[in-house]
């Protein structure tokens, strides 16, 4: 039996890909790679791939690595799949739970999640991924700081498509991120499980500023994924929702409008400076 808790009822694989896509792009992505410390020939393990955008940054830009992504719901590995063909690359995708991976042991010389721990208790999380493993070998999370926030986002007609969001109405389900902790407690949960080279690291990733991008062609790809990522969740929203169809032609209207607002104002070089960004949290230690 399929499992597509999460694709449907928390997250949209497509959601999920593209929010990450915003995100992490060639652009930036050595923003990202240096907490990574990916050498050629490393087998790498992902937990919790999503729809594979990791994996398949990381096959790109590091060919000669053996790169495995993992997630529980079906939907997300088809996804990965499917694009990973797409990009004419080699990663090995599966369908597994993390209490049980479908590995060796002392298999891995890098294994790593991105906002994956807060939703598991971290026995269950971390069980697994130190038994495939290799001795020496890198276990690096990634989660998001949810708390420090002083992003300056395009404010165009948000305040109406706040109040569009605030009318939907949705069915009660399970939380998320109930295991959310903060970071000194992961770091010492690492250690009761005889982790070594315990690190922390912080890192604000700016993934939106048009503005100050060097030519017109980076600068609207970042409009156009900030729109994708928006439309994305809206759709996923307004699918969950009791009352969605009482204000999808608005909301999608909006949204579109805000988009084409954007692109009007950049291409009449009126400069308004909106950024958006994630602070990463890094947390990595050895086996």
């Amino acid at each position: 039996m399929k499992n597509t808790f999460w694709s449907s009822q928390v997250q949209s694989t497509e959601l999920l890909y593209y929010s990450r896509k915003e995100k992490f792009n060639k652009d930036n992505r050595n923003d990202w790679f240096k907490y990574f410390k990916i050498k050629n020939g490393m087998k790498i393990l992902e937990v919790g791939c999503g729809g594979g955008l990791f994996t398949n940054m990381i096959k790109l830009y590091f060919p000669d690595c053996e790169v495995y992504g993992i997630d529980i719901d079906d939907n997300h590995i088809e996804f990965a799949k499917k694009r990973c063909a797409e990009l004419k690359l080699d990663v090995k995708y599966s369908v597994a739970d993390i209490n049980n991976l479908p590995f060796e042991n002392d298999m891995f010389d890098l294994v790593f999640s991105h906002t994956v721990v807060e939703h598991i208790p971290f026995d269950i999380f971390i069980k697994e991924q130190k038994r495939v493993l290799k001795e020496g070998g890198r276990l690096l999370i990634m989660r998001v700081d949810m708390i420090k926030k002083n992003d300056k986002p395009f404010m165009f007609l948000e305040d109406e498509i706040g109040e569009l969001f605030s009318k939907l109405e949705y069915k009660e389900r399970e939380p998320v991120a109930k295991y959310l902790e903060d970071p000194d407690k992961t770091m010492q949960r690492l250690s009761e499980y005889n982790f070594k080279n315990i690190d922390l690291k912080f890192e604000r990733i700016v993934y939106y500023s048009p503005d100050t991008q060097p030519n017109r062609k980076k600068a609207i790809a970042q409009i156009e994924r900030n729109y994708l990522t928006k439309l994305t969740n809206a759709l996923f929203c307004l699918e969950r929702a009791n009352n969605g169809d009482i204000v999808k032609e608005q909301m999608l209207d909006l949204l579109e409008k805000q988009y084409k607002e954007r692109l009007r104002l950049y291409d009449n070089k009126s400069k308004i400076f909106d950024f958006q960004s994630s602070i990463m949290i890094f947390i990595s230690a050895k086996k």
